[in-house]
C-alpha cells in the first residue's frame, strides 16, 4: 500500500478573513481551531490520516489537499489536546460551493458479489467470506496507526452490541501484523472480529481510503461502501444493515 508522502508546509497569513470558525458540529469537541496569529509562526504538517470537510461537513478526499494553496479557499486548522492536526474545514470566498470529486472506490453496481476471501482472526480463526451466507456481513478496513479509524470505533462498538442477538458478522480488515494489534488493544477496544495481515483481501477490494465500511446482505451482494470517518457512522451502517436483515 503506498501512502503519499507527508507534506509540510508554512502558512504565512497576511490577511484576516472575517468569517469566524464557530459552530462547526461535525469537528469532535476534544478539538480546537488554530488562530491565525498561532499560525503565523506553526509549522503545519499534511498527512493522509488528517480528516478534510468542506463548510457543511462533507468528507473531501484527500486528492483535494491542494486546496490549501487555492486562493479562493480559507483553510481552517484544527488540533486535539496534544496540538496534533487532525482536521481541516475549506471555506470558500464566494458562495460557489466546493467541487467534490465522486471516489471510485465507493462506486459499485446493485446486486454486485462481494468477492470472496478467507482470512485468520487474532485468534486462530479460519473465516470465508462465502461461508458465511444467511449472514449480513459489516467489513471495516482499518489500521492501527489510522486517527479516524480510532474516532469511529466506539460507534462500531455500539453497532456490534446492538446486533449481537442477529445474524450478523463485524470483520475487521487490517494489514497491521497480529503482534501489532494485539499491542493495539491494550489501550484500545475495538470489538469488530479482528483480521490481521490481510493484505489480499485490501487489494481485491481496492481499498484505498480509510476507514472505509462495507455492508454485504445475506446472498452475498454488497448494499453499501461508506468511504472516510463520519460522525454518524454508527447510524448510517444501521440503516444499511437493517434494511437486508
Amino acid at each position: 500500500m503506498k501512502i503519499s508522502k507527508s507534506l509540510f508546509i508554512v502558512f504565512i497569513l497576511l490577511q484576516s478573513f472575517t468569517t469566524i470558525a464557530q459552530g462547526y458540529k461535525f469537528i469532535p469537541a476534544n478539538q480546537r481551531l488554530l488562530s491565525d496569529e498561532q499560525l503565523k509562526s506553526i509549522e503545519i504538517m499534511i498527512t493522509p490520516n488528517i480528516m478534510l470537510f468542506n463548510e457543511h461537513g462533507k468528507i473531501l478526499p484527500f486528492s483535494q489537499i491542494d486546496l490549501l494553496t487555492n486562493p479562493d479557499y480559507r483553510p481552517l486548522f484544527y488540533v486535539d489536546t496534544s496540538e496534533k492536526l487532525q482536521s481541516v474545514i475549506f471555506l470558500k470566498k464566494s458562495d460557489n460551493p466546493i467541487l467534490i470529486e465522486k471516489n471510485p472506490e465507493a462506486e459499485f453496481t446493485k446486486g454486485e458479489r462481494a468477492l470472496d476471501f478467507i482470512v485468520t482472526t487474532i485468534e486462530g480463526e479460519h473465516v470465508k467470506l462465502s461461508e458465511l451466507r444467511g449472514k449480513v456481513v459489516v467489513l471495516n478496513f482499518w489500521f492501527t496507526k489510522c486517527g479516524p479509524c480510532k474516532l469511529e470505533m466506539p460507534d462500531l462498538n455500539g453497532l456490534v452490541n446492538e446486533f449481537k442477538d442477529k445474524d450478523v458478522v463485524f470483520l475487521a480488515i487490517t494489514f497491521n501484523k497480529k503482534e501489532m494489534i494485539q499491542q493495539f488493544l491494550k489501550s484500545h477496544q475495538f470489538n469488530y472480529t479482528i483480521a490481521p495481515n490481510a493484505n489480499d483481501v485490501i487489494t481485491m477490494y481496492g481499498v484505498q481510503s480509510y476507514p472505509t465500511s462495507i455492508v454485504i446482505n445475506k446472498e452475498g451482494e454488497i448494499v453499501l461502501k461508506e468511504l472516510g470517518y463520519r460522525t454518524n457512522i454508527k447510524e448510517v451502517l444501521t440503516n444499511s444493515i437493517n434494511t437486508v436483515l
